[in-house]
C-alpha cells in the first residue's frame, strides 16, 4: 500500500527522521537511482510517498500513523470522503435521490436520502463502469476473490459476485441499507476497494487462510485507508461479525500465551504476590 505525504528535501528527511522515532529503528538511505529511505518495513519514496506490504503489523501501521498526524504529517486520505461521493444522472451511486451543492449541514446527506432497500436484494451500491480500465476491472476481480471469506463474513453475506452491465459495477452485497452508519461504512469500503483496484499495479487473486479474522481484515482496512480516529466507527461497524481479536495477530497479547496465563494463575507464589499486592482480594476478574 502507498500513502503520500508530499514532501521533499528537509520536509522528508524530518518525516523519515519521525518514522525511525516512531518506530524504533534505524532509517537506510537506500541511495540511487530510488533514493529512498527503509525503516523496518516500510520505505519513503523521494516524493514522500510512505509504502509497506503484508510484513507490516497491523498495529504497527495505525501506531504510526497516529504519531505521524501528531507531529503534523498529513497524508492524502487513500479513502474518498462519504461527502464527495455525490450522485449525477450519469454516475448514480444508489446512494440518494437527490443532489447536495453543500455536502455539510441540512444540505449534506441526510438519513431519509438512504434508499428504501430492496426485499430481496437489499442496498446496492454502484459505481460507474467508465471510471474503470480494463486493468483496474480485473484487479478488482482479483482482489474481491483474494479477500473473499473474510468480506464475507464481515458483511454477513453468502455471496460477493460483482454485477457488471450496461455501464455500471454493482455490489449487490449488503442486507440492510436503513442504519446511515452502516451504508456510510459500506460506501467507504467499496470506494476504497475500487480505488486500490485503480491505483495498484498488479493484485494477486489467491486467498490466504488466517485463524484471526477480525485481525486479519483490520490490517486489510488500514491498508484500504481505514485509519486514525476519523475511522473508528466505520472499523468497528465492518469488524463487528468477526472472531479473534483486532488488536494482536495472534489473539492475545504478545508475550504471553494462555497457558502461560494458567500456569501462572495455578502457581502459590504467583498468586501470594497478587494476594500481597492487592491487600488480601485475589478474586479473579
Amino acid at each position: 500500500m502507498e500513502i503520500n505525504y508530499n514532501v521533499t528535501g528537509p520536509d522528508r528527511k524530518r518525516l523519515v527522521q519521525a518514522i525511525a522515532e516512531i518506530l524504533e529503528s534505524e532509517a537506510k538511505y537506500l541511495g540511487v537511482p530510488s533514493c529512498a529511505y527503509q525503516v523496518d518495513n516500510f520505505t519513503i519514496g523521494k516524493d514522500g510517498t510512505l509504502s509497506f506490504d503484508d510484513r507490516a503489523d497491523c498495529e504497527e501501521i495505525e501506531n504510526l500513523f497516529q504519531g505521524l498526524a501528531e507531529r503534523g504529517f498529513d497524508a492524502k486520505a487513500p479513502v474518498p470522503a462519504f461527502e464527495s461521493l455525490q450522485m449525477t444522472e450519469e454516475e448514480e451511486l444508489g446512494l440518494g435521490r437527490q443532489r447536495h451543492e453543500d455536502p455539510q449541514g441540512e444540505n449534506g446527506m441526510q438519513a431519509s436520502d438512504v434508499p428504501e432497500p430492496d426485499e430481496d436484494i437489499g442496498l446496492v451500491i454502484e459505481m460507474p463502469l467508465s471510471s474503470f480500465t480494463d486493468t483496474a476491472l480485473d484487479n478488482l476481480k482479483r482482489l474481491v476473490d483474494s479477500k473473499g471469506k473474510l468480506i464475507k463474513k464481515a458483511l454477513g453475506t453468502e455471496t460477493i459476485e460483482l454485477d457488471i452491465a450496461d455501464d455500471k459495477v454493482r455490489f449487490p452485497w449488503f442486507e440492510d441499507g436503513t442504519d446511515p452508519d452502516a451504508v456510510k461504512a459500506y460506501t467507504h469500503f467499496v470506494a476504497a476497494l475500487c480505488e486500490m483496484a485503480r491505483v495498484q499495479k498488479r493484485i494477486t487473486a489467491k486467498e490466504k487462510e488466517t485463524d484471526n479474522d477480525k485481525y486479519a481484515f483490520r490490517c486489510f482496512l488500514l491498508r484500504l485507508g481505514f485509519i486514525g480516529s476519523a475511522y473508528k466507527e466505520e472499523r468497528r461497524i465492518l469488524l463487528c461479525n468477526l472472531s479473534g481479536s483486532s488488536a494482536f495477530r495472534d489473539g492475545q497479547k504478545k508475550g504471553f500465551s494462555q497457558d502461560d496465563l494458567d500456569k501462572a494463575k495455578a502457581d502459590p507464589a504467583v498468586r501470594a504476590e497478587i494476594y500481597s499486592i492487592l491487600g488480601g482480594n485475589d478474586d479473579e476478574q
